[in-house]
């Protein structure tokens, strides 16, 4: 066994000995969501350079390689990060070529050092060449070379056949036909994603290169499978290394002991009084970069190497916090975590507005606010604010605000903690000023500064595209939105519930089915029988609003006809009753009523379902939640 550190450059050199990652067929598919591709540009972005990604288990023989000969390694573990970073290259050297006419070539360094960029990254993702040897497995021919990919991701569910159609679509091998349904898998997606959040100029796409090429692995090397899979088991069941949370606590009760003669014992219960508001490693890690963004505005705990809190610097800013005075701090923590638990977990609360407010922000994703709030929450209210509902108003500003950012995806992941930053900070300075703190100077700090969502044309265009497909978790929760308007006393369901396993009750349901073989019934309604129309009218609209609703009974709609999907029920004997589980279960939602050449229908009454009625449907509710989630004068 080989382990070495090393950087991503190394791993995928372009001079000398070319090493190439080849997942397995029977590897697993790539699997990586959006939370994932966010929190790997968020890594790259705010960590010093060399910020450690973990180990990358291969099998090679490690034998000596004959002259030209490719050494390619079969990937155990490390599939999702090489796939995801591979993918990541390919999108800058998109925009690479997008800047290629922007170049002056008459300037030859400039023209030059431009080539240069965009071969070293063509060189990451390729390898070609005329002769191979025998046991060189993995290429596939072009033109009379041979063409090695330096990653290559798993065969399953057309992983593979998806990344080679988008780097025939950037212009480094023969264009290839795109694979059915491409379009919806995570590979494409991933790729799409990438496009849209790295920037646009030379400048920064240097810079985010450098960083990618100096992320650091663990590159473990064995010469056999069966070698590889001992070690992947033993270093996934030893004991987990300390976490950042583990060393600042040890660090806490050293220094009580040292700066205050406090008992070990006793400062140890005092911690396990933290744990109590947080329980969970991630909230606790979370919090304590919380606490320093949300509190640095204080010369007592603010660290002027450090303008914020990144996971890489948390250790480095608490360990002065703490050598500064480890029991003010310590009071601080306990007294802001007992905030900051009733911020992430509104339901274990008595239920009121606020409660509910909060947890409606819970439902939309927006924890990097959850600095903003907690500022906010210890304020002195009679001392601070200017309206006595203020929070509850800041909330749902906050609800519509990140609504529109988790669809547009504007401002970028990367931005929303410096945006939250700057808020505090501008009311910080309001308040020492002497004013109190007002709905309107929150939503002008925010709305009309770095922090500036997409206009309400671009928020329209994301909700009428198809959202599903671009966030399911916000397709869902504008899904419930629509619904609730539309309850009444007597009808209010829980469309937040879940069961004994912690999955959701009621779930997306797709009323023209979302699978690739569309059932012959639904050709012959969608397009009078011609399949090449139907497969386009599904990849222009499933995955949009108009076709969605929820279900607790997807699984018995699945793919069944349009008329059995609006009228299945089941018999409850004992009841004597029949109750209906398809559309004309009484939701709202399947009520909404939108219109069709002048005629008024819903989902549980039209009379079939085509693409006019999606469109129809999808249209009027864009525009109910645009009129939902609206600024002051839009």
């Amino acid at each position: 066994m080989q382990a070495v550190d090393t950087s991503f450059s190394k791993i995928l050199q372009i001079e000398g000995t070319l090493e190439h990652y080849h997942v397995p067929k029977y590897q697993r598919e790539y699997t990586w969501g959006k939370w994932q591709w966010e929190k790997l540009i968020q890594d790259i972005d705010e960590n010093d350079a060399g910020h450690y990604m973990g180990s990358i288990i291969c099998v090679n023989d490690d034998r000596e390689l004959r002259p030209g000969e490719e050494r390619i390694y079969e990937v155990v573990d490390g599939q999702q990060r090489l796939t995801t970073l591979s993918i990541l290259l390919l999108a800058i050297y998109t925009k690479y070529k997008m800047l290629e006419e922007q170049i002056d070539m008459g300037d030859f360094e400039e023209s030059e050092n431009f080539r240069k960029h965009l071969a070293s990254l063509r060189d990451k993702l390729i390898k070609k060449k005329k002769e191979i040897y025998s046991n060189e497995i993995g290429s596939f021919k072009e033109d009379g070379k041979f063409c090695f990919l330096r990653v290559q991701p798993s065969s399953q569910n057309s992983n593979l056949n998806d990344y080679l159609y988008i780097i025939s679509e950037v212009g480094i091998i023969k264009k290839t036909v795109k694979p059915k349904y491409c379009g919806v898998r995570l590979i494409y997606k991933t790729y799409k994603f990438f496009c849209s959040q790295i920037p646009d100029d030379q400048l920064g796409l240097e810079n985010l290169i450098d960083k990618i090429n100096r992320l650091i692995f663990i590159h473990i090397s064995v010469s056999s499978q069966a070698n590889a899979f001992i070690l992947f088991e033993t270093l996934n069941n030893r004991g987990v290394p300390l976490s950042a949370i583990d060393i600042i606590k040890n660090k806490m009760l050293s220094e009580l002991e040292k700066q205050n003669n406090m008992n070990i014992d006793d400062s140890y219960e005092k911690w396990q009084e933290l744990l109590l508001y947080l329980p969970d490693y991630q909230i606790q890690e979370r919090f304590l970069r919380h606490f320093y963004n949300a509190f640095k505005i204080d010369k007592n705990i603010k660290i002027d190497k450090y303008p914020k809190a990144t996971a890489s610097s948390l250790i480095g800013i608490y360990e002065s916090l703490i050598k500064k005075d480890a029991n003010t701090v310590f009071n601080e923590l306990i007294k802001k975590a007992q905030n900051y638990h009733y911020i992430i977990e509104p339901e274990e609360y008595e239920e009121d507005s606020l409660t509910n407010y909060l947890i409606d922000l819970k439902h939309i994703g927006t924890a990097t606010a959850y600095q903003f709030l907690l500022y906010l929450f210890c304020l002195e209210e009679k001392i601070s604010f200017a309206e006595n509902n203020l929070i509850e108003k800041t909330i749902s500003l906050l609800a519509n605000y990140y609504v529109r950012r988790n669809i547009t995806d504007f401002p970028a992941t990367r931005d929303l903690d410096s945006i939250n930053i700057e808020l505090i900070e501008k009311c910080d300075k309001r308040l020492k000023s002497g004013n109190k703190l007002s709905y309107q100077f929150i939503e002008d700090s925010l709305l009309k500064s770095k922090g500036k969502p997409s206009s309400k044309e671009t928020f329209r265009e994301y909700l009428e595209d198809n959202l599903f497909w671009s966030n399911s978790a916000m397709a869902r929760y504008v899904l419930i939105k629509l619904d609730s308007i539309g309850q009444s006393r007597e009808y209010n369901t829980d469309l937040w519930q879940r069961n004994e396993k912690g999955l959701f009750v009621w779930t997306i349901e797709h009323v023209l089915p979302q699978g690739e073989n569309i059932p012959q019934e639904w050709i012959d309604m969608i397009a009078n029988g011609d399949k090449k129309e139907a497969e386009k009218i599904h990849e222009d609209w499933v995955h949009c609003i108009g076709n969605l609703t929820l279900s607790g009974y997807n699984s018995k709609l699945s793919n069944s006809s349009f008329p059995k999907k609006q009228s299945l029920h089941e018999n409850k004997k004992f009841l004597g009753q029949i109750i209906n589980i398809g559309y004309k279960n009484g939701l709202a939602l399947n009520n909404l009523e939108f219109q069709v050449k002048g005629k008024k229908m819903s989902l549980a009454n039209a009379p079939e379902w085509k693409k006019e009625m999606i469109a129809a449907r999808n249209t009027r509710m864009v525009n109910i939640l645009l009129d939902v989630f609206k600024f002051n004068g839009e």
